[in-house]
């Protein structure tokens, strides 16, 4: 990814295809990795409306209704370990 190009926007894409799926699934499912590593899970409850990010380093879970707040969360998870190599 070059200097110039957004690193949280392929990530509003994935959460936005989640809220998109047309599938009769009521829970959509996406894992967030970087360098072979599973970082975190994010869960969509379509009943609910609500985010569910488990986040495995800390091994913490958090929930959001707005999308962007779980971008920002999944792009700090993401950045966290970049800026340990």
């Amino acid at each position: 990814m070059s200097k110039t190009e957004s690193e949280i926007t392929p990530i509003i894409n994935r959460l936005e295809a989640m809220v998109k799926d047309q599938s009769r699934q009521e829970v959509q499912v996406r894992n967030f990795d970087l360098y072979g590593l599973n970082l975190a899970r994010v869960s969509f409850d379509r009943r609910t409306n609500i985010f569910t990010i488990k986040e495995f380093r800390d091994n913490h879970v958090f929930k959001f209704d707005n999308i962007d707040l779980v971008a920002i969360d999944i792009y700090e998870i993401l950045r966290d370990l970049k800026l340990t190599f």
